[in-house]
């Protein structure tokens, strides 16, 4: 989902803007950062994620041009999970862990080495599953401090806001009622007051609100 789609979720942040930004500085802390698939040692990773180009998710070099546009900073952001089945895992243990308590002529494997044979096939089926992208933009308002972030999900949140912090030196703070009532200097009484504040429905359906006559007229 991007700014452009017909429907996206939309997180909102503060990001406060250094007084001094070097923005040739920012664009080689982002090509740092940008996404790649494996590690170090060329191995397929659980969890990847890093800076995109936003206009393509296959571009991931960048120069100042292509990440600045007048008062923005704008990136995509990709986040991609491998998951070995449970199930498929839970086999491949037993089979091993059997296969090894009849090799060392055993009944029952020590702690140590059970922890060894689920790390090693964990590790072997990562290897073999494919990798699941998901793609989000990100948009820093460098007047305002505002910034934008297309994505809901818990995990793909916190992976940007770690990788913001790495990029930019800057921690983004979500912008819901109790953090911007503390962000614009109210008193500690009122932020309190708004933190207690319970949810409520502004919204009643059809079906609720004749429940809601029935009990009245009862």
């Amino acid at each position: 989902m991007g700014f452009l789609s017909a429907a996206s979720s939309i997180v909102r942040y503060h990001a406060p803007v250094p007084a001094k930004l070097d923005r040739d500085a920012i664009c080689s802390e982002i090509d740092r950062r940008a996404f790649r698939e494996h590690d170090e040692d060329g191995l397929p990773r659980a969890e990847s994620f890093g800076w995109v180009a936003i206009h393509d998710p296959l571009v991931t070099t960048f120069e100042p041009h292509d990440v600045f546009l007048q008062q923005y900073l704008v990136l995509g952001f990709r986040h991609d999970r491998r998951v070995a089945p449970a199930k498929l895992v839970m086999l491949e243990r037993r089979r091993m862990e059997e296969e090894r308590r009849r090799a060392d002529g055993v009944e029952r494997l020590a702690r140590p080495v059970r922890r060894e044979i689920k790390d090693e096939v964990l590790s072997r089926l990562l290897m073999q599953a494919l990798p699941s992208p998901s793609l989000f933009e990100c948009a820093w308002n460098l007047e305002t401090g505002t910034l934008w972030f297309t994505g809901k999900a818990r995990a793909a949140r916190e992976a940007f806001q770690s990788l913001f912090h790495e990029t930019c030196g800057v921690v983004p703070a979500p912008v819901i009622p109790w953090l911007a009532a503390e962000r614009v200097g109210l008193p500690g009484t009122v932020v309190d007051a708004v933190r207690q504040v319970e949810p409520s429905t502004l919204w009643v359906g059809r079906g609720d609100a004749a429940a809601a006559a029935a009990g009245g007229a009862s």
